[in-house]
């Protein structure tokens, strides 16, 4: 039996699991510190935007340098993820614990894209890799530590988040070595397996940072990211600030942690499944069938009424895998090979910039203006983000899907 798709789920099951110990309780630790909610909007979009910026400068950089270059910086991101969450766990004083909590959020931003890249990368260089059941297992690793770490920082406090956080990203390490050793391995039993595409340096113009041409050589691509950005800001509103949601509807850590994991485990079935089912629609209507549920999903949070009925609200979260999965096919398919590597970071770029959205005016609406503001706007960004990626989306190959 293959390794690569084990390697691959381990990859990122470990990179989502990180993820739910530290950006998902990122307002509590940053709370303990004596930080209102604006300015952990404030703070949080600037990891969000440095993200961005990162996810377009490092995807045209590693797009010319190839898979040994993605290998290293995928390592070297894990390496520094594994550090950071050590010197949080021995315990600094405020003014630094804080910088090396938002580099970590920097870093669990940046990580989704490039993971997705390399997994298209070697798709289409024909290694068997599961994307689904890949990001399935991220976000199976998120719905189990999202619980674990909620009880964990009621006895232990925020230190709990750190230890976990330190075990998950040497998980990560060891993942992201096995993946590219077995895909190697993989290509090396198959000698008529197409080699990994050497550096376009000579062959085609050299981009660096934001690249305009990319985004006019494919203007209905450029169209649907603005429409990503919608969706995500209006998604995130609910994510990013989810301790603050459920504690006005009554919850604590415990059950925010418990409506994580909800959202999570709604994630696995899409995920795992996605791969026998996607035959049965074009990914532009996956894609548009996402949208729909997840707008659903932010307006049924808005009129909830209690917390049951809010943590209900989280199945269809299911809306977000779909969206997840059907977008990084639709890009795939859409985009050449030549460009794989920018294609998804700049879908991941979009969704980012929607995260910094949210962030700089998630904060504010709710010191502003309550939950039930930020609920309706987050309706309102998805409405109009659904509306954006309807005129946008081109039929996808049937085949590539």
């Amino acid at each position: 039996m293959s390794t690569i798709t084990p390697s691959y789920s381990l990859m990122q099951g470990a990179e989502w699991a990180v993820d739910s110990c530290l950006y998902c309780y990122s307002s509590v630790f940053l709370l303990s510190c004596g930080l209102n909610n604006t300015l952990i909007g404030v703070l949080l979009g600037i990891a969000a935007g440095l993200s961005f910026l990162g996810q377009i400068f490092f995807g045209e950089l590693l797009n010319r340098r190839g898979r040994r270059a993605l290998r290293r910086f995928l390592l070297l991101g894990a390496g520094v993820l594994l550090a950071d969450n050590l010197i949080l766990l021995a315990g600094i004083p405020r003014g630094g614990a804080v910088p090396l909590f938002l580099i970590n959020c920097l870093l669990l931003q940046l990580f989704p894209a490039f993971l997705n890249s390399a997994a298209m990368c070697e798709i289409q260089l024909g290694v068997p890799v599961n994307f689904g059941v890949g990001r399935g297992t991220g976000s199976l690793g998120y719905a189990l530590c999202s619980v674990i770490v909620g009880r964990l920082l009621l006895r232990f406090g925020t230190s709990a988040m750190f230890c976990a956080g330190a075990v998950l990203s040497a998980a990560l390490l060891a993942g992201i070595l096995w993946f590219f050793t077995s895909a190697d391995a993989y290509r090396a039993q198959r000698p008529g397996s197409p080699p990994p595409p050497s550096s376009p340096e000579g062959k085609a113009p050299v981009r660096r940072g934001f690249d305009v041409l990319f985004l006019r050589t494919y203007r209905r691509y450029t169209l649907l990211l603005g429409g990503c950005v919608l969706l995500m800001m209006g998604h995130t509103y609910m994510s990013n600030f989810i301790y603050q949601i459920v504690a006005f509807k009554g919850g604590n850590e415990g059950a925010t942690g418990v409506a994580s994991a909800i959202a999570a485990c709604a994630e696995v079935p899409v995920l795992f499944l996605f791969g026998r089912v996607i035959g049965k629609l074009r990914c532009d209507q996956w894609l548009k069938l996402s949208c729909v549920l997840l707008t659903a999903k932010m307006l049924l949070a808005y009129f909830s009424g209690n917390l049951f009925l809010l943590q209900s609200t989280q199945l269809l979260q299911l809306g977000y895998a779909l969206f997840v999965v059907s977008s990084v096919y639709y890009t795939g398919a859409v985009i050449p090979h030549q460009d794989a590597i920018s294609g998804q970071a700049y879908l991941n770029a979009a969704s980012t910039l929607g995260v910094l959205l949210s962030l700089l005016t998630g904060g504010v609406l709710l010191d502003r203006f309550g939950v039930p503001a930020l609920l309706l706007t987050g309706a309102g960004a998805l409405a109009a983000g659904t509306v954006i990626l309807f005129c946008s989306a081109e039929p996808a190959p049937p085949q590539t899907c």
